[in-house]
């Protein structure tokens, strides 16, 4: 039993780093929309 609690904290991380990006993202689209929402050709 005590050879799990070497991998404990990677899905942690993981999860983690994914909601990071995810979010960073998702501020990414917002803005890139925002920015050609107000170009004029």
């Amino acid at each position: 039993m005590s050879d799990h609690i070497e991998n404990e904290g990677k899905k942690g991380k993981f999860l983690m780093w994914f909601f990071i990006y995810f979010t960073l993202f998702i501020i990414l689209l917002i803005y890139v929309y925002r920015y050609n929402f107000h170009l004029e050709f």
